[in-house]
């Protein structure tokens, strides 16, 4: 059972990680002059990479590689997100769907290589982006976003689990 919970614990973190990158530029968020039809998500589509650290509470940091890829609908509404991420010990592939509604974010998550699943909530405020995600009562984290043109700045802080501070940056390709 410890290693069951342990993988639950992995993915979740795995997953905190793919959400704040997928969410990370959410920042777009800001406030649009009102002429603007398009959604948050509008610019995102495309593929971004990049990297940064994940810390453990045994005192370990690892560097992270990343590379995410959005797919984005409903005149910029609603994004899909596909991310792989590579450190020296987790791997972890995470695909997200996240809605923006009336200032809202609403989605789920799901990990494929862990097999595990939770939920996405946040709001936007003066161009950075909180998000929580959370699976079960086992796992949750907070996050913060900003997306400055085609680059974008991820920290999130994870509990119940051994990760306790992640740091990201990626890129759009061009």
């Amino acid at each position: 059972m410890l290693s069951q919970e342990r993988g639950i614990a992995r993915s979740a973190q795995a997953f905190a990680f793919a959400a704040a990158v997928s969410l990370a530029s959410l920042s777009a968020f800001a406030p649009a002059p009102a002429a603007a039809e398009a959604g948050p998500f509008a610019d995102l589509g495309g593929v971004w990479t990049g990297g940064g650290t994940i810390s453990l509470e045994n005192g370990t940091k690892e560097r992270l590689r990343c590379r995410v890829q959005y797919v984005v609908t409903n005149e910029g509404n609603n994004l899909q997100q596909s991310l792989n991420c590579d450190s020296a010990t987790y791997h972890f592939h995470v695909n997200a769907y996240v809605n923006y509604k009336g200032g809202s974010l609403t989605g789920n998550w799901t990990e494929t290589t862990r097999n595990a699943t939770g939920s996405i909530s946040g709001k936007a405020s003066g161009g950075k982006i909180f998000v929580s995600v959370a699976a079960g009562s086992a796992f949750s984290a907070k996050m913060t976003m900003v997306t400055t043109g085609n680059s974008q700045s991820v920290g999130i802080k994870p509990k119940g689990t051994d990760v306790t501070d992640i740091t990201v940056s990626v890129s759009k390709a061009h």
